[in-house]
Order: C-alpha cells, then structure tokens, then sequence
C-alpha cells in the first residue's frame, strides 16, 4: 500500500484551523496586546465570539453571573485560558466529518476530549494548570486525524487502534503509516505556530524532551503521557495494563497512589459531560470507573481459579525446557569453541594488522582472517554470511577454512575469490551467500591488492581523515558462476590506514534508535586514529556501548596500519 505522509505535502496543502481563530491564539501570547485589542480581533471572527459566549456561561467555567460580552468574558477568562479554549475550537474545525467521510470523526474526538479531560483533572490536582491540561490532552493526538485523512483506505484500522493500549498503538501507527501521531503532531504544530509547550507536548509526550526544553514544558508533556494512559483504562482491551501504567505512573511522577489516582479517575465520567456540552462534543453512554475496575478485578478471579491447574503443566514444561537447553547450550558451546578456533589468536599477531569480532548471537556469521604467506606478504579477508544462526555459523566455517587453505596457494585476490565461489556455489544452502573483501599486504612496498566480492566499501583514511573508499565491483560469492572480481591497488604510507568492517557496525543503534551510518564511523575512525591498531579497534566498539549501542548483528572489523 502506498502511503502519503506529511513530507509528500506542501504543508499548505493540508486543511488548516481557521486563521481567525489562530490569530487570536497568536494574539493571546503577545505581552502588548491587552484585553480591549484582543475582544475586537475575536468580535471579528463571528464563529468564535459566539462559541466564547457560549462556553463562558457552562458549568464548564462555572461563573456565577451570565457573561453577555466578548470583553467580560476576555476579562473573566483571561489570556492564557482564552488561548486554549481558542484553541481547541480552532483545531476542532480543522479537520471535519465530510472531509473524512468514512473515518469515525465523531469517536476519535471523544477519545480526544477523554484525554484532555483526564489531564485537567490531574493537573488540578498537582497544581498545574488546568486549562493547558486540559488543552494538551485534547491535542496530543491530533497527528493521528491527519494521518488518517492522508490515507483513507486504512480507515477500517481505526477500531483496532482505538482498542489499544497507548504503547501498543504507538507501534501500531508505526507499521501503518511509517510514522506516528507526536511526529505528525510535532510537524504541524510547528507549521501553525502554535505556542511552544503545546508544540512540545503534541511532538514528545511519547519521547523524551529534548535536554533545553523548560520544565513547564515538560510537565505537560507529563501530563499528557498520564492521560493518555488513564483514557485507555476506559477504551482499551487490556484494561489491567491500562490501570497497572496509569499508576505507575502517577505514582512516580506525583507520588499520587493507587487510591487516590482511583478517586481522580473516578472524576472522569462526570467532566466527560461537562467539558462536551460546553465544547459541543457529541457522546456515547460514559462508562463509570468503578464498574471497570469491578470488571478487572472479577477477569483476575476468573483467571486465578485455573491457576493450580495451570502450575502444575508449567513446572512440567520448565522441567522439558532445561533438559532440552541444557543440551542445546552444550551444542553451542562447542560450536562457540569451533568459530574462535578459526579467527586469528593472540599468536597470529602481526605488526600494523588487527582484527575484532563481536558476536550478536553465541554463533557468529561474521568472521576475518590474516595470516603470513612464505614470501612475507600477508593475505586478509573479512567476510559476512547472509543470514544469523547456526546455518550462517555453518558456512561461515566453511567460507573461512577455504580462504585459509587456498589463500596460501593462490596470492592474487581476484583468483582466489573465483575459486572460492566456485566452491561456495558447489555446496551452498540455497538463498544463502556470503560478501567478501580479500587482499595480500606487501610490508615491504606498503603495497595493498585487494578484490571486494559483494562487501561494504573499504575505507582508506590519511590520520584522521578520509582519503578514499574501494567499494564492490562484482556480486557477493555463491550466487553467480564464473563471477569476475576486479582488482584495486593502492599503497599504504606512513599515517595511513585500511579499515574492513561489517554492516553490524553501520547498523548499531546509539542515541535510542538512531544508527551509526558511515559518517557516524568515519568520524570514529578520525577520532581514534593515533591508538595503536588492536587497541584502537576496542575503543570504537567500546564507544558505540558506550552510548546505550544496541547490536542486532555481528559487529567484526579489521585495520591494515601503513
């Protein structure tokens, strides 16, 4: 299916709040403008001078006497409350049933305005501001409207989503639209110059803050987190979950406990009425908490009558699965002990080469290799099986014990990885195949020859910088017979160095999910360039930890110093 995200768009393409509503919004923000100029910029937007009167005589507001004026009601509202609720009635108007003719605009707005209530009951309750709560709630999840509007024919997703757990429907959104509703929100937020904490909270309330954003804008983003979670208790399928977050929580962020955040849900199904008569919400039948909680708690009994019954097969299949693990991890021992016995040891150390191999699995699908011919040159690969597991584990002994056996007969790169993929071919696991970057090293002319069969790029760098790369000139070893495989030349001076590497390395998420990349090696190569080569190799994969690196693939890498 073919997806339109908001970076195929103009964003002016896209519906936009009235413009008279934000420019009050705007307004409202802007120190100068007091409350006499802010009442003739709202009188001149007719839509909303009526909705201000409206809302400001619902108990929603709660005054006393009738407001009969656009100035009174500035006056008893005030800026920043004004702001929101001009706000929230722009945003409402964005996006409408007929432009979305088959989307339930009608339930999202609920769960919308359940968010938003749940946020200004809590932040009453810890003395923040309500009505930014309030306004936050309402927002945070406006990126999945547009969302839906940009792709219409997975709108039947939407009873799916609306079911699930706010984690859940985050990874949900993910693998729907390649995107979620805060990047979304983030995005247009943005475009609409939209106060900064609402910007921050639309675009973060999953993620963290970024590390300069004020700390009123973090506690919204908060706040919003926590109601996202406190509406799922009343929306979602996994209502335990939803009750089990919601407290944790509370608790860690206002120290509120399990009975009090009962007593603040307990507040919603009554505010749900209140905040969608002044807002014109339109309302299923509210669910009250305690009947929820009743439900949970009845499914946890239900559940703990079958539990004895339960126990006894699960100590049966504990019982199985050691046996069974037990003699598995031996197999992989073994097979551990086989794959280092083919990487170069301690002994083959020679000067000005240095390999490393980390695995991501017991077994690797990565391997190097170097070792001394009798004419004094040095023969090096390295090399990456398709594929993770014992059967990349399998091939990669034998890719590795060919190279080993034939690279001391045969000294031109190019013909060596003919033979070697005539071999692979014989014998291969269909599907399988395996990229190969092999060289002989001349010490005494600094002479490097090197043939890449389907590898990543070797990088040439003169100290720290990058001089050059030498990428794949023909196809990775056991997928065409009779494949050619170009030879490069180059020659290694003082201060310059090879690097061989993996896509393992490329791949490692630092930073949360961002991965390396190459820039993201080069510049770990100019920055460890003056260590000497085996220890230089340990500090970049020690860096890449270092900085909460996630290693879905082997990482393996090997230098040739000049």
């Amino acid at each position: 299916m073919d997806l339109i995200s908001l970076d195929d768009l103009d964003i002016t393409e896209l519906p936009m709040p009235p413009q008279g509503v934000l420019a009050v919004v705007h307004a409202c923000a802007r120190n100068e403008m007091d409350a006499t100029r802010i009442s003739e910029l709202i009188t001149q937007v007719p839509s909303l001078s009526a909705e201000l009167l409206r809302i400001s005589n619902t108990a929603y507001f709660g005054f006393s006497r009738e407001v009969t004026s656009i100035a009174r009601a500035v006056t008893l509202i005030g800026h920043r409350v004004l702001r929101n609720v001009a706000l929230c009635i722009a945003l409402k108007a964005t996006l409408k049933s007929d432009q979305l003719p088959a989307f339930p605009v009608a339930e999202f707005w609920e769960a919308a305005l359940r968010r938003g209530v749940c946020a200004r009951i809590l932040a009453a309750e810890t003395a923040h501001d309500k009505e930014a709560g309030f306004t936050v709630g309402l927002l945070q999840d406006f990126g999945l409207l547009v969302m839906f509007y940009l792709n219409p024919k997975v709108t039947n997703e939407w009873s799916r989503l609306s079911e699930l757990t706010p984690d859940s429907r985050y990874d949900l959104e993910q693998q729907l639209f390649n995107t979620t509703h805060d990047r979304v929100g983030l995005q247009l937020a943005q475009a609409w110059l939209l106060p900064e904490e609402f910007t921050i909270a639309m675009g973060y309330h999953h993620r963290g803050t970024p590390a300069e954003i004020d700390k009123s804008s973090v506690e919204l983003c908060k706040l919003a987190q926590c109601a996202d979670w406190m509406s799922a208790v009343f929306t979602s399928d996994n209502r335990r979950e939803a009750i089990k977050q919601s407290r944790s929580l509370l608790l860690d962020y206002y120290g509120i406990s399990s009975e009090q955040s009962n007593d603040l849900m307990a507040q919603v199904a009554v505010s749900m009425n209140e905040a969608a008569s002044a807002f014109r919400f339109d309302l299923g039948e509210q669910v009250d908490f305690e009947d929820l909680i009743g439900e949970a708690n009845l499914h946890l009994v239900e559940e703990n009558l079958s539990f004895q019954q339960m126990n006894w097969h699960l100590e049966h299949t504990l019982k199985e699965r050691d046996k069974i693990a037990s003699e598995l991890n031996k197999e992989l021992d073994l097979a551990r002990e086989v794959q280092r016995s083919l990487l170069p040891g301690e002994s083959d150390n020679l000067e000005g080469v240095a390999g490393l191999n980390v695995s991501a699995k017991v077994v690797s699908g990565d391997f190097y290799d170097f070792y001394k011919l009798r004419n004094g040159k040095v023969a090096f690969c390295i090399a990456d099986v398709s594929g993770k597991g014992m059967n990349a584990a399998l091939l990669m002994a034998k890719a590795s014990s060919l190279f080993h056996c034939l690279g001391k007969s045969i000294h031109d790169p190019s013909k060596l990885l003919a033979m070697l993929n005539r071999e692979i071919l014989e014998t291969s696991i269909h599907g399988m195949f395996v990229t190969m970057l092999a060289g002989v090293f001349d010490p005494e002319s600094r002479v490097v020859k090197i043939a890449n069969a389907g590898h990543l790029p070797a990088i040439l760098m003169r100290g720290g910088t990058f001089d050059s790369e030498y990428p794949a000139m023909a196809p990775p070893l056991g997928v065409i017979p009779e494949a050619i495989f170009p030879l490069d030349e180059l020659r290694l001076t003082s201060n310059m160095h090879l690097y061989l590497y993996t896509d393992g390395l490329l791949e490692a998420k630092v930073n949360g999910e961002q991965r390396l990349e190459r820039e993201g090696l080069l510049q770990l190569f100019s920055r460890y360039s003056d260590i000497p080569p085996a220890m230089r190799l340990l500090h970049i994969v020690t860096d890449v930890r270092s900085r909460g690196g996630r290693v879905d693939d082997d990482m393996t890498i090997l230098l040739l110093k000049g």
